[in-house]
């Protein structure tokens, strides 16, 4: 569903303003998280909401930041718009578990906000979520993952890596990880192209809301950035969170082996890399040494169990041997398991390597029981 930046800036921001404490949701980091957008766009987003006089900027402190940040607050105007905005999603066609409804009507029966529905419906009204912040569907099975996270994240090792194939709910363990974790985070989400200069420039973004801008000012300079990353980082409880890593280039994987030593000497600032388990050796930013010595932990993410898959398929009565058929061609990958529940073999074909007969032979067994 089409919405602009500054549109689902209002919607989330709606959310959020009677709040008598200000919640980390209404800094930048936290639009950036509400609304789904590029860190790195909010600045310019809401300094434009601003202009129309629809938000109003203040300084403040929220529980999870010892430092003044940014807040952003609704204007009476960016109420009036932010609810007119709200009115018409509420009067959005769509379907979800099979049947036409409503946004309204579904956000009602859910518990979920409008734009986090909104956000998951695609082009042809089809709702596309289902768990991706409260975890359900994706996280059945993953309850020593969490754990490891959660052990992780007290501990003195400095960066964990998650490495799983695709579909297997790399992103969704963290998400759900971050959900129950308190403090400061980043989130970048790698995509190709990327290399050193764009990683620091949005690592400085994040550093300069958390009151830290050496980094930031290193950059502006043209100076090397390593020292000042080493200053802002020191004693920083912060989380910085990359995903999509995989086969990528030399400089890259440099970039994270140096962040890497510079973290090990700057707690407790930690870092998350979600990777994909078929990434080269030769792409890996750390050695087996940096495992043994505990200053880097790993979690490989495997399929769901038979039992598991029966529950996400959403069919408690499904024939055993239909069961037993799925479960061997999808070895319990989540997000297979997720498109034959939809009923979507559009993209379970295009997310996979089943040809067109598996593909209508894995939807065919869905509906079949016992």
């Amino acid at each position: 569903m089409l919405l602009t930046a500054g549109e689902r800036t209002l919607l989330h921001l709606l959310s959020f303003w009677n709040a008598k404490d200000p919640p980390e949701a209404i800094t930048q980091q936290g639009i950036a998280e509400g609304a789904r957008l590029r860190r790195s766009h909010v600045p310019r987003t809401v300094q434009a909401l601003a202009r129309e006089r629809y938000v109003e900027e203040r300084e403040g402190r929220v529980r999870s930041r010892g430092r003044r940040v940014k807040l952003y607050y609704l204007t009476e105007a960016g109420l009036r718009r932010g609810r007119e905005l709200a009115k018409a999603l509420e009067a959005q066609a769509m379907v979800a578990d099979g049947g036409p409804t409503t946004l309204g009507e579904f956000s009602k029966a859910s518990g979920l906000n409008l734009l986090e529905i909104a956000l998951d419906v695609d082009e042809s009204g089809r709702y596309r979520g289902g768990g991706r912040d409260e975890g359900l569907p994706a996280f059945l099975g993953r309850r020593d993952e969490l754990a490891a996270l959660a052990a992780w994240s007290r501990g003195d090792a400095v960066a964990m890596v998650v490495y799983g194939g695709v579909g297997m709910g790399k992103t969704a363990l963290a998400r759900r990880f971050l959900q129950r974790s308190m403090g400061s985070y980043l989130w970048q989400d790698l995509k190709v192209g990327d290399g050193p200069n764009s990683l620091f420039a949005e690592v400085a973004e994040f550093l300069t809301d958390c009151g830290r801008g050496k980094l930031a000012e290193a950059l502006q300079a043209e100076q090397d950035p390593w020292d000042a990353l080493a200053v802002d980082l020191d004693g920083l409880e912060a989380l910085l969170v990359f995903d999509g890593y995989g086969e990528v280039p030399e400089d890259v994987a440099d970039f994270f082996g140096r962040f890497l030593r510079i973290a090990r000497g700057s707690p407790p600032a930690k870092l998350l890399v979600l990777a994909q388990e078929t990434t080269p050796s030769y792409c890996r930013f750390y050695d087996r040494k940096a495992v043994e010595d505990g200053s880097v932990e790993e979690v490989h993410l495997r399929g769901l169990t038979t039992e598991e898959s029966r529950e996400l398929l959403g069919n408690p009565d499904i024939a055993e041997e239909a069961l037993r058929r799925i479960y061997l061609l999808t070895k319990g990958c989540p997000l297979y398991l997720e498109l034959i529940r939809a009923g979507d073999a559009k993209t379970l074909k295009a997310r996979s390597r089943f040809t067109t007969a598996e593909v209508n032979l894995l939807l065919f067994s869905r509906d079949v029981v016992s």
